[in-house]
C-alpha cells in the first residue's frame, strides 16, 4: 500500500483536508479528502487501496461535475493532481453526468 499512502501524502501537501468516516466500531471505512479552489471542489473518496473515486465539480448552486475517475487509490489521486488548474487551458470545463456513487449537494 506504499504507493497509495504516498499519493495520500501528496493530497495533504496539495492542501486537501481530510475526514475519516467510521463504522459503529470506530473503524475507518472511508477516507475523504477535499479542497476548494478557483470556484471548484475537488474530492477523493478512498475505500481501500484498490477502490477510490475522485472528482472535480464547479462550486455553484447546482454543482456540475466536470471530471471524475474511479479505480485504484494511487491512480485516481495521480490523475486528479495532474489536472490543469481550474479555468486554465486544458482544464476540464464541460459538465458530465454525475456518477451514481458520487453524492452532490443540492
Amino acid at each position: 500500500m506504499s504507493e497509495a499512502l504516498d499519493r495520500v501524502r501528496d493530497l495533504k501537501r496539495a492542501g486537501f483536508g481530510f475526514l475519516a468516516h467510521r463504522d459503529e466500531h470506530g473503524e475507518i471505512v472511508t477516507l475523504q479528502a477535499t479542497r476548494v479552489r478557483a470556484g471548484h471542489i475537488e474530492t477523493v473518496l478512498i475505500h481501500d487501496e484498490h477502490d477510490a473515486l475522485a472528482s472535480r465539480c464547479r462550486d455553484e448552486p447546482r454543482a456540475a461535475v466536470v471530471w471524475h475517475r474511479t479505480g485504484s487509490t494511487a491512480d485516481v489521486i495521480a490523475e486528479l493532481l495532474d489536472l490543469p488548474e481550474p479555468w486554465t487551458p486544458g482544464a476540464p470545463t464541460l459538465a458530465r453526468a454525475t456518477p451514481s456513487d458520487l453524492w452532490i449537494p443540492r
